[in-house]
């Protein structure tokens, strides 16, 4: 990888991940069968994105896939549990019970509470964008990406990362950081479904992926040049003793440096993971 002002033979840079130019969440395979009503509400909930909060009745219908009459069900269960939310124009929006109970959740009590600190010094030290991230789930069959912490300034480089967003696993530095920090069962069996979509994430295509992720597990972080940024992400080793989230930098091509970076963000992400297990 060549970044402007740095000199390989001082610093044998880590491989780069290839950020695709657009990236979106993907839909969970199917896994252990819900409960039917359950699963919709659910795939209600999920029709909500950042740029489209609010929905009629018509669009959770087109978007769901669900009976209009089910639709309409639901919706006044969900509005009168605090699920939804009616707008004044008679839209909908998701609830304040969904982010009541999103407070009590280990993201929120324990990971962003033990981060915040190290994130705003690594802000401090760098003025870069400062991302903390989870994996969905640890079952690598669906595993995703989340981003749930951002600490950004007005110099800090454009992205599309927001919390909130989920991506693929294998198309974030984030997530690339989760999975190669796992066991290396875990890791074949995230490759074994790796898609047309994620290929571009490595540089060697699915035969070098592999090998990648031994070589950043190893490292202990990952390096993934996008267009007009790069990025950098560390795991956070957890008082269980595997990852479940990751700290991000996004830094912009003028500005990278990846000896220094990597020191400071792998000493936040140790920082984090020591608080966390002395709060286990």
């Amino acid at each position: 990888m060549k970044v402007k002002g740095y000199d390989p033979v001082e610093f044998e840079a880590a491989p780069a991940i290839l950020r695709p130019t657009v990236m979106h969440g993907v839909a969970a395979e199917a896994g252990t069968p819900v409960a039917p009503l359950l699963s919709r509400a659910v795939a209600l909930l999920r029709c909500f994105t950042q740029a489209e909060y609010t929905l009629s009745a018509k669009d959770l219908v087109e978007r769901s896939g669900i009976p209009r009459s089910t639709v309409h069900r639901l919706i006044s269960d969900m509005v009168n549990l605090g699920l939804l939310t009616r707008t004044t124009g008679g839209r909908y929006c998701v609830g304040s019970l969904v982010w009541e109970l999103a407070q009590h959740s280990s993201i929120q009590l324990h990971l962003r509470q033990a981060a915040q600190v190290h994130l705003t010094r690594l802000y401090d030290a760098s003025g870069e964008n400062i991302f903390l991230g989870v994996m969905t789930t640890d079952a690598p069959e669906t595993a995703e990406t989340m981003y749930v912490g951002h600490v950004r300034g007005a110099q800090s480089a454009r992205t599309n990362a927001q919390e909130g967003r989920v991506f693929p696993l294998l198309t974030t530095a984030m997530g690339v950081a989760l999975t190669a920090a796992q066991s290396p069962e875990w890791r074949d069996q995230i490759l074994r479904r790796l898609g047309p979509r994620e290929m571009p994430a490595f540089t060697g295509g699915a035969e070098g992926a592999g090998d990648a992720l031994d070589q950043w597990h190893r490292r202990g972080y990952v390096v993934q040049v996008g267009e007009g940024s790069v990025a950098i992400a560390a795991p956070i080793l957890s008082g269980e003793g595997y990852p479940t989230a990751a700290v991000e930098m996004v830094v912009a091509p003028e500005r990278w440096d990846e000896r220094r970076l990597a020191h400071l963000i792998k000493s936040a992400a140790g920082a984090i993971g020591r608080d966390l297990q002395r709060h286990d």
